[in-house]
């Protein structure tokens, strides 16, 4: 069970400028991920750790960057496991500036920001719901080591 320290039933609505990013890259969909050999994000981020974490400077965010959608949630979509990137190094995608949802929870990793995601969807899914994904960019940003924000692109 997560701990959410946000009501997801009411996201916040926040624009965001353009991130530059550095990191690993890969491309999968939700289909290829329910199954462990055909899933993609996880050995992502185990090969981020294992070759990037020790030029990762602590003031660094980490992130996990959702885009060039194929349609929606269910064609496939690019994957990107990184952090900001540096004055001196050559940017491997740029988050795109624009109007975000932003969910927000605490708790163990990666559960937490599975759970989370849970979240995402079902408000999405909820006749309640009064925005439209985009389907451009998304993103989690983890604060800490159990702390996570996910950004969904909304239409305006």
């Amino acid at each position: 069970m997560s701990n959410i320290t946000k009501d997801v039933a009411s996201p916040e609505r926040v624009t965001q400028a353009a991130v530059e990013l550095v990191g690993l890259i890969t491309r999968t969909s939700n289909l290829a991920e329910q199954h462990v050999s055909t899933q993609k994000i996880g050995p992502l981020w185990q090969r981020y750790f294992t070759e990037r974490m020790q030029t990762h400077c602590n003031t660094q965010l980490m992130y996990g960057v959702y885009y060039d959608y194929q349609s929606d949630m269910e064609g496939e979509f690019s994957v990107l496991a990184g952090t900001t990137a540096t004055q001196d190094q050559i940017c491997d995608l740029t988050l795109i500036a624009g109007e975000y949802l932003k969910f927000s929870a605490q708790g163990e990793m990666p559960q937490c920001v599975v759970n989370l995601w849970g979240e995402v969807w079902r408000y999405f899914a909820s006749e309640k719901c009064e925005y439209q994904r985009c389907y451009l960019t998304d993103y989690e940003m983890y604060l800490d080591n159990n702390g996570v924000e996910i950004y969904i692109g909304i239409k305006p």
